[in-house]
């Protein structure tokens, strides 16, 4: 029996259920409601439809760069851990035939008065001792130096952190030709102003300050390549005890060259002219080295 109501839906089972053995006579037929003629409807929680994707939540991925490969520090860089080991290994040969000049590390760097073959006349023994240790704190102080320019300078950070060991080496045999242009400054100052007697004195303080210096940085290096969150302490360590070691060594040139109250005039045009102003133009030199490898 058709119907007009679109929402209407006749059982034919029920009315063929309900029908008697007459066939004049029929059971008007059960009629159903009609139910999701417009769809499923919407749930709420984890069962919720939408209707149109772009109604759906979208994940948002940050956007990134190239991933860049680069050695954080000297630690994670073979070239840089090789000449560190290297220059231990180097210092530990060399203390068995040089303990006794070790041993006497304070009375260079303090005393003006000792007999005059203990400064003038080394063995080979005393010689190898002098260059592993100079060699170490110029080791050390390169390492420091990568350190203080990624800290200070922060614009060469990532170029100092692309090559590694190339900067250290760089910072390395900076160190070491500050410390021998010194060297043979200090040579040529006790030449013209004073004697060998003298000059010796003076030159074997500095080589004692600065050798004392490099063991003293040891741990400092060793604490910074290990925790680097103690980065700006240890900086800050490094250059008290690189202060302290020249005032000392300063300090020892003052009693041996300063006689009268005129020679104070000389004693301070040499701290400007040697003390002063070289290290300041080395680090400028050493910062614009690094800036252009």
């Amino acid at each position: 029996m058709p119907t007009h109501n679109s929402d209407i839906i006749t059982d034919s089972a029920s009315m063929a259920a309900d029908t008697t053995g007459s066939l004049d006579t029929v059971v008007a037929p059960k009629q159903h409601r009609a139910q999701y003629l417009n769809g499923f409807p919407q749930y709420g929680g984890n069962d919720s439809v939408y209707e149109h994707i772009d109604q759906m939540p979208v994940l948002e991925m940050p956007a990134a760069g190239n991933a860049i490969t680069h050695n954080s520090s000297p630690l994670h860089d073979t070239g840089s851990m090789i000449m560190f080991l290297l220059s231990c290994l180097f210092l530990l040969t060399s203390y068995r035939l040089g303990s006794v000049y070790i041993a006497n590390l304070g009375h260079n760097m303090f005393s003006t008065k000792g007999k005059d073959d203990l400064y003038s006349d080394h063995t080979m023994s005393d010689t190898r001792i002098i260059i592993a240790l100079i060699v170490n704190t110029c080791l050390m102080e390169g390492m420091l130096l990568f350190y203080g320019l990624s800290w200070y300078a922060p614009k060469l950070a990532l170029a100092l952190q692309s090559s590694v060991f190339l900067h250290v080496f760089v910072l390395v045999l900076a160190a070491g030709l500050f410390i021998t242009l010194q060297l043979f400054l200090y040579r040529l100052i006790g030449f013209t102003f004073s004697d060998d007697r003298l000059t010796e004195l003076w030159v074997g303080g500095f080589l004692a300050s600065q050798a004392t210096l490099g063991l003293v940085l040891f741990p400092v290096v060793v604490i910074t390549l290990v925790f680097p969150s103690t980065i700006k302490s240890m900086l800050t360590l490094a250059i008290v005890l690189y202060i302290l070691a020249r005032i000392v060594f300063i300090w020892k040139g003052f009693r041996i060259f300063f006689n009268n109250f005129s020679s104070s005039i000389y004693f301070i045009l040499y701290l400007c002219a040697v003390e002063i102003v070289p290290p300041l133009l080395a680090l400028a030199g050493t910062v614009y080295i690094c800036s252009i490898l």
